[in-house]
C-alpha cells in the first residue's frame, strides 16, 4: 500500500509538472505567433507604402507627361503611339494600386473595419466574378487596429479559399456588430470541405492562419459544412481589451 501511495504521488507530481510545461510551451507558442504575425503585417504595410509612395507616384507622373506630350503638335501616328503607351502606364498604375491595397488597405487605417469590408467585397467580386451578398447587422463600434487587421485578414483568406476551391458563383458575407463582440460569417454553396481536412496543403495552411489570428484575438473560429452544402467559416471575437492583439 505504501508503494502504491508513493507511486500515485509521484505520478500526480509528474503529471502536474508535465501540464505546467505544456502550459508554458503553449504560452510561448502564442507569443511567437503574435510576434510573427505582427512582423508580417508590418512588412506588408511597409511594402504597400513603398508601392504607393514610389511606383504609384512615378506612374502617375509618367501618365501626366504622356498626356501633355499628346497635346503637342506631333504627327497623328506618333500621337497614337503616345496614347498606347499612356494606356499601358494607366493599366500598370491600376494594377499597382490593386497590389498595394491588397497588401495593406489604407482604408483600414483611415476609415476603420466597416469601411474596409464594404470596399473590399466589390473588389473581390470584380477580380473573381463571384457575386457576394453582404449583410450587416448592428452598429459598428470603434474597432481597435489590432483587432480590425486580423478580422480583415480572416475575411480575405476565407474568400480567397472560396474562390480557389469552392467552384461557387455566389457567396454570403454576414457581419454582426455588438458593443462587445463581432461575429463574421463567410458562406458558399460550393463543393464544401473535404472529408479529410488535411487534404490540400494550401487550404490547410489558410485554415491554420485563420485559427492563429482567432486565437490571438481570444476568439473562436469554426469551419463547418452546412446542411445545404458548401462551406461556412464562422468567426466570433470579443471587442474588449482582452480581444486586442496589441
Amino acid at each position: 500500500l505504501t508503494a502504491i501511495a508513493f507511486t500515485s504521488l509521484y505520478l500526480i507530481r509528474s503529471n502536474r509538472r508535465l501540464f505546467e510545461r505544456l502550459s508554458y510551451l503553449s504560452a510561448q507558442r502564442s507569443d511567437l505567433a503574435r510576434k510573427l504575425i505582427s512582423m508580417q503585417e508590418e512588412v506588408l504595410r511597409s511594402i504597400s507604402r513603398e508601392l504607393h509612395d514610389e511606383f504609384g507616384q512615378i506612374l502617375t507622373a509618367i501618365g501626366a507627361m504622356l498626356a501633355r506630350a499628346s497635346k503637342q503638335d506631333v504627327p497623328s501616328s506618333f500621337r497614337e503611339s503616345l496614347q498606347e503607351v499612356r494606356e499601358i502606364a494607366q493599366v500598370t498604375l491600376d494594377k499597382t494600386r490593386s497590389l498595394y491595397q491588397s497588401l495593406h488597405p489604407a482604408i483600414l487605417d483611415d476609415g476603420g473595419l466597416e469601411q474596409a469590408l464594404t470596399w473590399y467585397l466589390p473588389v473581390f467580386e470584380k477580380q473573381t466574378g463571384i457575386k457576394v451578398q453582404y449583410q450587416k447587422t448592428g452598429t459598428s463600434p470603434v474597432v481597435a487596429d489590432g483587432v480590425a487587421i486580423h478580422v480583415y485578414r480572416v475575411l480575405q483568406e476565407a474568400l480567397n479559399n472560396l474562390a480557389k476551391h469552392s467552384k461557387s458563383s455566389l457567396a454570403w458575407v454576414r457581419v454582426d456588430f455588438s458593443p462587445d463582440r463581432l461575429h463574421l460569417e463567410v458562406e458558399d454553396r460550393g463543393v464544401g470541405l473535404p472529408a479529410n481536412r488535411s487534404a490540400g496543403v494550401r487550404r490547410g495552411i489558410g485554415m491554420v492562419a485563420m485559427r492563429e489570428r482567432a486565437e490571438l484575438l481570444r476568439g473562436k473560429i469554426e469551419f463547418l459544412r452546412p446542411p445545404e452544402g458548401g462551406t461556412l467559416v464562422r468567426l466570433d471575437v470579443p471587442l474588449t481589451p482582452a480581444g486586442s492583439a496589441e
